[in-house]
Order: structure tokens, then sequence, then C-alpha cells
């Protein structure tokens, strides 16, 4: 067993002594299930075909719901050894008693030419399995940085335009100040009635104003006009004045901004398909997720998982 492989499984499934392989076989099952968990994922059963006598170990038995027969899996957690013919040609003795929809080959390294030529031949698909490397994140998203620049409209100043008419102020009549802060400014019909809040009767002019906002950023001031649907009366110092509507100018206020997403999850495994058959096939979601790019199982993921005492892949109870 390969000094990662270990690590990995202790650090993501349990801290156990197993014997030599079994950690390996372990997270291959957890990965089948985490590509596909429609699926009945089992470690280490012994099967027989039917009418069969003999039995045949096998390290990893996935049943989807879409498929009728089993996927069988033999793991090969290697050093820097290929795995051979040998070992494709002894699983395939399996394959033809126990017939299943899929045979696979997983391993940590590579397979020889003789290897991968025969699993042509019988239809085997083969599936590299390994630890993740800073090489593997070539070609990948590891982080998004998004810079934008924003567009919005300063505080607006009014220039009212008056008719000349003019009355006396009453006593206690609010002061207009020409600017948009007009929630405790009020109007005044011609009898010097007081009417309501300014600010309501510019409604229809916010709405307006808020559609005039640029988005290029093409210009540092934007200028309009208001006419009002019917005359109202303003104080100016000591009087009231007949305004009809104003003309108004906004500065334009640009505003930067930036976030920047980096991947915090750790990538333990990487796996992907090796040679996958011409002439059997695997299910969808396995022949996706095992293409050539292949698939990044992260720590998070394994952790989910856990082996029951019969070899089952289980969601990992709550804490």
């Amino acid at each position: 067993m390969t000094e990662r492989i270990e690590q990995i499984y202790d650090q993501a499934v349990a801290e156990e002594k197993l014997k030599d392989g079994t950690k390996y076989e372990r997270l291959t099952a957890i990965v089948f299930k985490i590509l596909d968990d429609s699926g009945l994922v089992v470690h280490d059963v012994k099967l027989s075909g039917d009418g069969k006598e003999a039995s045949h170990q096998i390290d990893v038995s996935a049943s989807y719901h879409h498929v009728q027969r089993r996927v069988l899996v033999e793991c090969k957690d290697y050093g820097t050894e290929s795995v051979g013919i040998d070992v494709i040609r002894d699983f395939n003795g399996a394959l033809i008693q126990l017939q299943p929809a899929q045979g696979i080959v997983v391993t940590t390294t590579r397979f020889t030419s003789g290897a991968c030529a025969y699993a042509r031949d019988e239809g085997i698909a083969l599936v590299q399995l390994r630890p993740f490397t800073d090489h593997d994140w070539n070609g990948r998203v590891t982080a998004v940085h998004v810079a934008a620049t924003g567009y919005t409209l300063g505080e607006p100043e009014t220039r009212w335009e008056a008719t000349g008419k003019v009355r006396p102020a009453p006593d206690g009549a609010d002061h207009s100040t020409g600017r948009i802060s007009v929630h405790d400014v009020a109007y005044y019909d011609a009898s010097g009635a007081r009417q309501g809040p300014l600010h309501s009767l510019l409604a229809p002019w916010r709405t307006e104003l808020s559609r005039a906002t640029p988005t290029d950023g093409s210009t540092d001031t934007i200028t309009g006009h208001h006419q009002l649907e019917h005359p109202v009366w303003l104080r100016r110092e000591q009087h009231l004045v007949e305004v009809t509507g104003f003309a108004w100018s906004a500065p334009v206020v640009s505003i930067d901004f930036s976030l920047h997403i980096t991947a915090s999850r750790i990538a333990e495994l990487i796996a992907h398909a090796v040679q996958l058959p011409t002439t059997r096939s695997l299910t969808e979601s396995l022949s996706t997720a095992l293409g050539p790019s292949g698939t990044v199982i992260f720590h998070d993921q394994l952790a989910r998982w856990t082996v029951d005492d019969d070899g089952v892949i289980t969601s990992r109870p709550s804490a």
C-alpha cells in the first residue's frame, strides 16, 4: 500500500489497521459511490456465476438502478510498477463466469501496452485513481477574480422654474432648499394651505431619475427637466413662489469593486479513464465522470461516507 493512499484513508475515512491494499479498495468503493450515489456499492464480496461452483473475490461491486447487472471492479494499489496483462487476464476469468454489465480495473499507476491491448479485446475498462497533485490543477479553474466598475448618481441639484407669481408665506412654512433632501419640505396651494411633503410630489421624477443612470461611464454629469402635473407653491425666504417644474443635474459616481474566490477544498484523489471499452459501455454517469480529463475527489466528499460491517458504502451518521 502506498503511503499517500494510507494517509488519505486514515484522515478522511478512519484510522485503522487493515491488510495491504484494503484501504485503496475501500477508497475506490467510496469514489464509485461519489460518482453515482444512486447505486449500491459494496467492498470485498464473493460472487458465483449462475450455475457455477467457483466463487470469486471481487474488490468492489456496484449495482445501479439503471443497469440490470453489476459493475465489478479490481483494484491495484501499486507504487511504480505498472499493471500487466496477467492482472487483466486473471480478472477476466472471473468476469467470464460472473457476466457483469462491466468490468473495470482501477490502479494508482499505469497499465502496460499488453494489458491495454488485452483489455480492449475483452471490453474491460481501465481507470487510474491516484492521489491528486498540484500538476493536476493545470487546465482546471482554481480561482475566480471578478473586477467591475458600477455607476450611480450622486445627489442631484434642482433649479425651480417660477411663473412670477408670489404670495406672502404663512407662519411656520418650510423653507425650500432646492436640493434632493426634501423629506421635511412641504408644498402649498395658492391660499397657503400645506398640501403635503415635497418628496411625495417628486416620486415620478425619482422613477425617471433611476432610469437615467448611465451604465458605461460615458459622462460625468447628466441633466434633465421635470414638469409638474400642476403648479404648486414653495417657500422662498418670506414668500410663497409658484413653480411649474425644474431643471436638474446630477453627478455620475463610479464605484469599483472586486471579488476573488479561491478553492478552499482539499483535493485528495483524481479518477480518470485510461481506456474505456468500445464493445461495452459504462453507465452514463460513470462514463462522464471517468472521462479523460478526470474527476477530482475532495476530502469532504470522502469523509461523507463510511464502510459498514457488511462492506456496504453508507452515508456517515451526522455528529
